[in-house]
């Protein structure tokens, strides 16, 4: 078991980490989509949809397969196929290729959450797993809001592709933290 002084910076860079990655997409993603694609507010619905489904029918099965082959290995799995998804942003030519993003996307989120969440819980103490969890949802929280309002700076004044390569970055950079955990 790690100490807490480790347990909490752990917490903190993958709480940070994951979201920024997450996060910087989130209020920007719209925008983008419809900026380049001329897409209907129908269709942001509609990929948003896919994204969410596609992760719950795979969550289970990805919960099993971290049991079997580690969630380390599942949780990198999954934010590495996320850094390729938010790159391949840049290089979509079309509104289907958005739908078939979304579908790895949400395949990608089913493989790091439950395996994120199991790692959390293995963090702590057996009296202290709630407070570990609940330290973790908010550095999450908290980071995600600051990644929202540095996403439409970001975009503002860079640019989309930009954005795209920071959220990769964030995304490889948290699998980096889970190699480097595991040993």
């Amino acid at each position: 078991m790690l100490k807490p002084s480790k347990t909490l910076m752990l917490a903190l860079a993958l709480s940070t980490l994951y979201s920024l990655g997450v996060g910087l997409l989130g209020p920007v993603y719209p925008i983008f989509v419809i900026n380049r694609f001329s897409a209907s507010i129908m269709d942001i619905g509609l990929l948003y949809a896919v994204f969410c489904f596609i992760a719950a029918i795979f969550k289970v099965v990805a919960g099993m397969l971290a049991d079997v082959y580690g969630k380390e290995r599942i949780f990198f799995a999954g934010v590495i196929m996320g850094a390729l998804c938010s790159l391949s942003y840049i290089y979509v030519p079309n509104i289907m290729g958005l739908y078939i993003i979304e579908f790895f996307f949400g395949i990608s989120y089913a493989l790091q959450r439950p395996s994120l969440l199991a790692l959390m819980v293995d963090l702590g103490e057996k009296k202290k797993r709630g407070t570990v969890l609940g330290m973790f949802e908010s550095i999450y929280d908290i980071t995600e809001a600051a990644a929202a309002l540095l996403s439409t700076v970001i975009v503002t004044k860079i640019g989309f592709e930009t954005l795209f390569f920071i959220c990769s970055g964030c995304q490889a950079t948290t699998g980096i933290f889970i190699l480097k955990y595991k040993r």
